[in-house]
């Protein structure tokens, strides 16, 4: 029986085509056979993502569904120049196809081919080119953001500190990154999507393009100034990775890039989690190829030994530096600035440590004297805490982790102005504490003054520090049963005061 008989009229289907140029349609005009006793037509064809037998669904997987009248089969020609198999045959009509394209480059144009086989009818041709782009999953999970002491970390890349069901912001950390992907997962947490390792290579580039950016290991936390003495260094670097191996990888190999030197440090064959995020911690004096000294950029690749499927995708997130918990003071003698003072927030306060000073002891940190006036952490009238608190209040806070039920020493240099002025109630004075814990908020570190392990309020006013001007003071404390303790400087005064040379050790 004849679907459509010559002289009758056709009504000719607009078909669709996918293209991920526009995200739209593209119509194809129909084309029509001729001869025989039937015509057969070949209105258009579609041609669109979708999942494949794994669920996976990456872009990369099209179908191509022929819309016609009068054909007894089809043969798709997907185009692909390096298979073998991308020719199918649909072998009825209202039939489809499906083929899945390489993913080892984000987007590929290839040439679709439709060709009509009828029996008595000529061979109907159709082509048109399609953008296939390789859009891998985001994963739906993200892992757990970093906890503990803020002053303990550097972000390379991470959301932040998890404090109270949000995010803190780290104390350390880059400006800027630049990567290949960012993606933002189910629970709104960022993290960085790398796919087709198997054949590629990605990298993490510190900074931007027009002002990069670099680490130096030993100064990670704190850079020193002029002739200062050394910085504050990190230790360990920290990824979490995630990977479904079916569509991902098994292996990772890592190289964080030195620029200034063009060294490499390298470690190769790590052993990733099939369908979890993998916590990785790693010693940057030890664990890679060769101890770490600058990182300017970090490669992640497929680790010898190791499998690429499918997409051959991680997910990372977390990169960050740590430090070990200090038992000793940081940057006691304020040469650094405020660094390793800060608290991580401060309700109805604000986070600034202290003012900016040259006016501090004539003795240097290690006992010595310097003969002129050194840095110094400075309180005025209008940054002073205890009862002058305002929004405008600093204070000092320094986590430290001593060893349990020992005895310690907390000593520190002070000196206060002797102007004429209004004296607040109790008179000028500069208060240290050390306090029972860690701590996030300074306004919880305020209310839990009242059951410290020690303080000493210095009310001594005889002007600025010089070679005869400044107390020294020796506090004595027991650390308590988890040995998790802090420092707290503050000042209650009219007019200017300082605090140097602050240090904590084992009580002889």
């Amino acid at each position: 029986m004849n679907l459509i008989n010559k002289g009758i009229s056709v009504l000719f289907i607009t078909g669709l085509i996918w293209s991920c140029e526009d995200d739209d349609y593209t119509t194809i005009a129909p084309e029509a056979s001729s001869g025989g006793e039937t015509m057969s037509v070949l209105s258009s064809f579609s041609a669109t993502p979708g999942p494949d037998g794994d669920g996976n669904e990456d872009g990369t997987y099209i179908t191509v569904t022929p819309v016609s009248v009068g054909v007894d089969s089809y043969i798709v020609d997907f185009g692909d120049p390096d298979s073998t198999s991308d020719v199918i045959t649909i072998s009825e009509q209202g039939g489809s196809a499906s083929y899945d394209y390489p993913n080892s480059d984000e987007e590929v144009e290839y040439t679709i081919t439709v060709t009509t086989k009828a029996a008595g009818q000529d061979d109907i041709i159709k082509s048109d080119e399609i953008t296939v782009t390789h859009s891998p999953n985001v994963v739906g999970s993200a892992p757990a953001s970093p906890t503990g002491n803020r002053a303990d970390v550097f972000a390379i890349f991470s959301d932040g500190i998890d404090f109270d069901g949000g995010f803190l912001p780290y104390g350390e950390s880059l400006d800027a990154i630049e990567t290949n992907i960012v993606t933002t997962t189910a629970s709104e947490n960022e993290v960085i999507q790398y796919s087709r390792l198997g054949e590629n290579d990605a990298v993490l580039s510190f900074g931007t393009e027009d002002k990069p950016e670099e680490i130096i290991v030993a100064e990670a936390f704190a850079a020193p100034a002029n002739d200062d003495p050394d910085g504050i260094g990190a230790t360990d670097i920290h990824f979490d990775v995630y990977s479904d191996f079916a569509t991902g990888i098994d292996k990772l190999k890592i190289t964080l890039i030195n620029d200034d030197s063009g060294d490499e440090y390298v470690l190769d064959g790590v052993e990733l989690t099939d369908g979890e995020w993998a916590s990785l911690d790693y010693d940057l004096a030890t664990d890679f190829s060769a101890p770490v000294v600058r990182i300017d950029q970090i490669k992640f690749e497929l680790g010898t030994g190791g499998t690429a499927n499918s997409n051959a995708t991680i997910h990372v997130d977390n990169i960050y530096l740590s430090k070990d918990p200090t038992s000793e003071i940081l940057n006691g003698g304020f040469d650094l600035s405020t660094a390793q003072w800060k608290i991580a927030t401060h309700t109805d306060g604000n986070t600034d440590a202290f003012n900016g000073s040259s006016d501090g002891s004539w003795t240097n940190y290690d006992g010595s004297d310097n003969g002129s006036k050194t840095r110094g952490a400075k309180w005025s009238s209008s940054t002073s805490g205890g009862p002058l608190n305002s929004a405008s209040s600093r204070y000092g806070y320094q986590a430290l982790t001593l060893t349990p039920d020992t005895d310690y020493i907390l000593e520190f240099e002070y000196a206060i102005k002797d102007d004429q002025s209004d004296d607040p109630i109790g008179g000028r004075r500069m208060v240290a504490v050390v306090l029972d814990g860690h701590f996030t908020d300074g306004a919880d570190a305020i209310a839990a003054e009242s059951s410290n392990l020690a303080s000493h309020v210095g009310t001594i006013a005889e002007g600025k520090f010089s070679d005869t001007v400044g107390t020294s003071v020796q506090v004595p404390f027991t650390s308590n049963e988890s040995g998790e303790v802090a420092i707290w400087l503050y000042a209650v005064t009219s007019v200017d005061g300082w605090f140097d040379n602050v240090k904590v050790y084992e009580a002889p």
